[in-house]
């Protein structure tokens, strides 16, 4: 309930003070000196309605530095820079409900996120979007602008579509990437997980990007963005688990994000579901140790909640709003961010793919785990895991040290 505002003395109250006044020096001074109190009187009276309605236009609306129509469009330090947040950070939402046609609508993480709990379907956050006719490519279709180079990162989760999109994306560097020798660049923790180089990302990532200038599409897993420095980088061996901060990520470059939405409650059952095909109930019991007695440890394989993409699209783009800020001006990088239903990515490639003008990314109407076994783990390790993380999921806190995500790296 807002607090009651104080009364003040109202204007009509000088007015009448004023009067009087007026009235006495009449009767002193003349009918001369009662005309010019008069109209200095109503000169007043005009000052204070005038004071009073700037101080009400002024504070009837909260200042709001994280909104411009610029901002509305896509996140860029490209332009005259503006503050942002992430609660003006554009989101677009990838609409295939329609089977004969791609459907695009845009918001905000500030007005989808309060809407992405246990239940929220694709269409509850559609919802809170308005419907636009393309994505955003101003740059490249603007004759007047000078070509960006457009990468596509897609975030990879598990039980997200993550092992066709590995396999499709080591393909599609060796195919667009020959350059390469993967055989002796690939690293341990690519190899362990079958990702692509540059999966972790890094000055990894950023080296894999500068090298494969005819790649277009690349795969990444809980990529983190640092804030900018000023020092220059080097690519080592041991590569770090952060997105690199030199200043080859801001020459010219628009990054499109590509997050893949997934209700929460059925990625918790799928995710519980592959412990079982991996290991059957002996799996499952290793995995309730983990939960028993209130320890409520994080696994590290599927059922961990940091890799609910909710969570890790939350974790990046709090980053990148960042990053983004602290570049200011100096920066020429641009992050445009798309979400769309995890089954229904051939189509949102298609929609990419003609939007941005770039090749169709092969592959990806794949599905490597669309066949399971039979079984699943007992229903309690459900109850158990929501008892242990859900009530986490809307404000996850990355701060806490046993929500750190430590990934070991070697060559």
């Amino acid at each position: 309930m807002p607090t009651p505002r104080k009364k003040k003395a109202g204007s009509g109250s000088i007015c009448w003070v004023l009067l009087i006044r007026c009235h006495l020096c009449a009767q002193k001074k003349g009918i001369a000196r009662l005309l010019i109190l008069l109209i200095l009187s109503t000169s007043l009276l005009a000052l204070i309605r005038s004071s009073h309605m700037i101080s009400k236009c002024y504070y009837s609306k909260p200042l709001v530095a994280n909104y411009s129509p610029a901002i509305a469009v896509k996140t860029t330090t490209s332009e005259t820079h503006q503050i942002i947040s992430s609660e003006s950070l554009p989101i677009y939402l990838i609409d295939t409900s329609d089977i004969n046609h791609t459907n695009i609508a845009a918001s905000t993480w500030g007005d989808i996120a309060p809407h992405w709990n246990r239940t929220a379907q694709f269409s509850n956050l559609l919802s809170h979007a308005t419907t636009v006719s393309s994505l955003p490519n101003k740059y490249n279709n603007n004759a007047n602008s000078k070509k960006r180079r457009q990468i596509i990162l897609i975030h990879c989760g598990p039980k997200l579509g993550s092992t066709t999109l590995r396999q499709a994306c080591t393909k599609n560097l060796y195919r667009t990437c020959p350059q390469i020798n993967y055989t002796t660049y690939t690293n341990f923790a690519e190899r362990h997980e079958w990702g692509p180089a540059g999966y972790f990302g890094g000055n990894r990532l950023i080296s894999v990007m500068n090298k494969c200038v005819d790649t277009n599409y690349f795969c990444v897993k809980q990529m983190t963005m640092l804030p900018p420095t000023t020092t220059t980088t080097t690519t080592t061996t041991d590569e770090s688990n952060n997105i690199a901060t030199t200043a080859a990520m801001t020459q010219n470059v628009e990054y499109i994000h590509l997050f893949p939405f997934r209700n929460y409650n059925d990625w918790v059952r799928s995710a519980i579901k592959q412990q079982y095909d991996r290991g059957g109930e002996i799996r499952c019991r290793r995995v309730m140790e983990l939960w028993d007695g209130g320890k409520c440890q994080h696994d590290r394989n599927e059922i961990d909640i940091r890799k609910y993409s909710r969570v890790d699209l939350d974790r990046f783009q709090d980053g990148v709003v960042r990053r983004m800020n602290q570049l200011g001006e100096r920066g020429k990088e641009e992050h445009t961010f798309l979400l769309y239903l995890h089954r229904d990515l051939q189509r949102v490639m298609e929609l990419v793919s003609t939007t941005y003008q770039m090749p169709m990314f092969p592959g990806t109407g794949e599905k490597l785990k669309g066949t399971r076994p039979e079984g699943t783990c007992n229903e309690s390790l459900v109850e158990q895991y929501h008892e242990c993380f859900s009530d986490e999921l809307m404000e996850f806190r990355w701060d806490l040290p046993e929500n750190q995500i430590i990934k070991i790296v070697r060559g």
